[in-house]
């Protein structure tokens, strides 16, 4: 049973009965987890318009039409979604309602107005004065005496009264709990002002803060470069003046020569030796003057430079600072055919007692000191790096490390180390400090590119590589791929760089020599054929041509290719003593160190 009061029909119908998304009366109506109710198939409709699948399946989510709470249709479908009952009863106790208005509006007003203002039994069309607690249900005094006997039922009015008693609780709940809604998406909304006020500020102040900081940057780059200018602009001068007298005196050599080489052609004995005198006065006038070398050194011993700081709006100055003139990276290798003559031969010593070469000291790589000449050998097995004079002597101290790989001067004296235990490559002072340190897992061989930066192989398992960083170790290239995505090397041992900045590599399994340029392009790729095929190559270094010098270790050979990895010769074989070379190296002189697989260093002069 069911029944409303009549002035409650339109409102119920309006606010109550009808669907948010068609606007009509419900029609098989569902209600979602939030309490919003819809049509079966306004619901249906919606999801699939709606949701992100375009699909009604079960597992789909949805947004509520009316407050956008995140919804996932059931097992089932749409139709699993609980039908709303209580939707179900109040529209059909308006549906009665309405029917029974409709049969009575022949009657008298009173009568009207009764059917309007007085609910009625849909069954026994009396009045409503009952409330069944067990049905949960308004009767009728006969439906109290009948179908409801047994049932506990009280007055209409006091059962009114306690829901609505409970009806204002829950209402002063609903408005707290809109009041605290409200609230906080009042809050919401200034957040949001301050939010965009916020970024207006500060866009406002960043703008102002970087213009005024370019207004600094670009006022004290100008000054720089005007610096620049002038300091560059009296050093042109300088060297102008230089370069001016230089001609001059070429001038005068020439005359001399010309006039000294007619005199012994043409001249009699008594103008030879009459003028003879006159030459000699201005030879010995010449040489009075300054050494090119003195005047070279003076004029070009002082380099402009500017240092940049990374964060300051005054960001750098200009500074003079001296530099010696380095010596060649690269001396000479003779083309001469003739055999290279042994100059000396030692031994690699144990640090432990100082006796001749221990079976564990395995000389992996050597250096020559730049300015003393001394030879530093890398011993892998001993974790040691020692340093020997041309005659052998073991000079100290011994720098101690994981399994060293290579070494390598730099020209500020510091000496770089392939440290392959700990994945490292260090930078050690003349006075046994690391200055610096940087990880390269794998490292192997270490070459240094005329601007400083470090070249060095990594044998990593499934990452061959050459690597190459700045001094602080920072990554600017690698080099281990081909346009074809194909890894270039199987183990690549040595590196060394030219005076042009190519990039050799000495890949010990696979046979062959690469040489890439500076910024990674495969230039050339050696591995010999007949007399010059290539067994595990090891060591390689160049000499001022940009010949490339390779310890062909397996063949018993020292190999010398042109810049192009094109084969020259053999420089030194097995007929003149040489046994598994590892590793080369060029001493300030021009001579060729060879470190053996026996243990021995070996110095020849060609």
């Amino acid at each position: 049973m069911a029944a409303k009061s009549g002035n409650l029909v339109d409102i119920l119908t309006n606010d109550f009965l009808c669907c948010q998304i068609c606007l009509g009366e419900f029609q098989e109506p569902k209600a979602l987890p939030c309490l919003h109710t819809y049509c079966l198939k306004c619901l249906t409709q919606f999801i699939q318009e709606t949701s992100q699948t375009k699909c009604v399946d079960p597992g789909t989510v949805f947004q509520c039409a009316v407050c956008r709470e995140d919804t996932r249709v059931p097992e089932g479908g749409v139709r699993a979604f609980k039908t709303n009952h209580t939707i179900t009863s109040l529209f059909d106790a308006v549906l009665a309602n309405k029917k029974q208005t409709d049969t009575t509006s022949s009657q008298s007003l009173r009568n009207k107005e009764t059917f309007v203002n007085q609910p009625i039994c849909e069954r026994h069309q009396e009045k409503i004065l009952f409330y069944c607690t067990n049905c949960n249900e308004a009767i009728c005094i006969i439906c109290n005496g009948t179908t409801h006997k047994h049932h506990q039922s009280t007055d209409l009015s006091e059962a009114a009264n306690r829901q609505k008693s409970k009806m204002r609780d829950q209402l002063k709940r609903l408005e707290i709990n809109l009041k605290s809604k409200e609230q906080t998406a009042n809050k919401f909304h200034k957040h949001s002002e301050t939010i965009n006020t916020t970024k207006v500020e500060l866009l406002k102040k960043i703008d102002q803060t970087a213009s005024d900081l370019q207004k600094k940057i670009a006022s004290h780059a100008q000054q720089l470069k005007q610096e620049v200018t002038t300091r560059c602009h009296q050093q042109s001068k300088t060297l102008e003046a230089e370069l001016s007298n230089f001609d001059m005196q070429i001038g005068v050599l020439k005359s001399m020569k010309q006039f000294a080489e007619k005199i012994l052609q043409h001249g009699q004995d008594a103008e030879v030796v009459m003028l003879q005198k006159n030459v000699t006065t201005k030879l010995a006038e010449l040489e009075k003057q300054e050494s090119d070398i003195t005047v070279l050194q003076k004029v070009c011993s002082t380099k402009i430079t500017v240092h940049i700081s990374e964060i300051n709006p005054t960001f750098g100055k200009v500074e003079e600072t001296s530099q010696s003139t380095p010596r060649p990276r690269h001396p000479f290798i003779s083309l001469s055919s003739a055999a290279p003559t042994l100059i000396n031969s030692f031994k690699v010593q144990s640090s432990e007692n100082g006796a001749l070469f221990s079976i564990t000291a395995d000389p992996e790589s050597i250096t020559a000191d730049p300015e003393t000449g001394h030879l530093t050998v890398a011993e892998f097995n001993t974790n040691n790096v020692k340093t020997y004079n041309v005659n052998g002597e073991l000079q100290q101290p011994v720098i101690s490390c994981n399994q060293p790989q290579d070494v390598l001067y730099l020209d500020n004296g510091n000496l770089l180390v392939s440290v392959s235990g700990d994945g490292e490559v260090w930078e050690v002072s003349p006075d046994q400090r690391i200055v610096r340190k940087h990880k390269v897992k794998g490292c192997r061989g270490i070459a240094v590119t005329s601007d400083g930066n470090r070249v060095i192989t990594s044998t990593e398992h499934g990452n061959q590589r050459v690597v190459i960083t700045t001094p602080g170790g920072d990554i600017i290239r690698e080099i281990k791929h081909d346009v074809n995505n194909q890894m270039y090397f199987n183990h690549p041992l040595y590196v060394t760089v030219t005076a042009n900045d190519n990039i050799v590599v000495s890949d010990y399994w696979k046979n062959c020599v690469f040489i890439f340029s500076v910024d990674g392009q495969l230039l050339h790729k050696y591995s010999g054929s007949g007399e010059g095929q290539l067994s595990f190559p090891q060591g390689v270094c160049v000499d001022g041509l940009g010949q490339i010098i390779v310890a062909d270790c397996h063949n018993h050979h020292i190999q010398l290719l042109s810049p192009e990895g094109q084969f020259i010769r053999h420089l030194i074989t097995e007929d003149q003593g040489l046994f598994q070379p590892r590793a080369v190296a060029l001493t300030p002189d021009g001579h060729l160190v060879v470190a053996q697989g026996d243990k021995t260093v070996k110095i020849f002069a060609f």
